[in-house]
């Protein structure tokens, strides 16, 4: 069932070629231990990297970047899955989660410019920082991406444990004439 494509039989659908994408949410198990490995790695990376006369240089800009992946990352899937659990505790079924309103949407805002800064900010320093500052910031920023993966991912995993149910993310879609792959629907589901 995880990750399988299965034909939609409903006689009243108008499409021939319907089917439905199913998979976990928010990811595969061993999707969290890549994360786990990752942020882990990082971490190794940078400690074996750091000088301790360069402490504070190093460090600065390696804990902001992560910090800022950290959060950009993070806080539009927090607040996504806040929602996706009170719906789903209602019913068993979210159809179309995407629809934000108007303060979400200025969370997810800042999360996309805090995201961009994150991404750009180790090239930006490239040019007006020393290689080992430069180092620690992308370290920074892998360290924060994969610790906002890997929380969000066991943050789940203890909400799915807590309340007795395994959630799954689907996608129902068709091929248009011109075989372009086109979303009918797609929501999550508990089971």
């Amino acid at each position: 069932m995880h990750g399988s494509v299965i034909c939609l039989t409903d006689p009243n659908n108008t499409q021939k070629n319907t089917y439905t994408d199913i998979r976990r949410f928010p990811c595969e198990k061993f999707q969290t231990f890549l994360y786990a490995a990752t942020f882990t790695l990082s971490l190794i990376t940078f400690a074996l990297f750091f000088e301790p006369e360069y402490a504070f240089e190093e460090t600065i800009p390696a804990l902001s970047i992560a910090c800022l992946s950290f959060l950009a990352l993070g806080l539009p899937r927090f607040i996504e899955f806040r929602k996706i659990s009170t719906s789903i505790q209602d019913s068993d079924v979210l159809r179309n989660p995407g629809q934000h309103g108007r303060r979400e949407l200025l969370i997810i805002g800042l999360g996309v410019a805090f995201f961009s800064l994150a991404i750009l900010g180790p090239f930006i320093l490239a040019f007006i920082t020393t290689p080992a500052v430069w180092m620690g910031a992308v370290l920074g920023m892998i360290a924060g991406m994969s610790s906002s993966q890997l929380a969000f991912a066991l943050y789940t995993q203890r909400w799915e444990k807590n309340n007795h149910v395994k959630l799954y993310r689907y996608v129902v879609w068709f091929r248009d004439e011109r075989n372009r792959k086109t979303v009918i629907e797609y929501g999550v589901r508990s089971e």
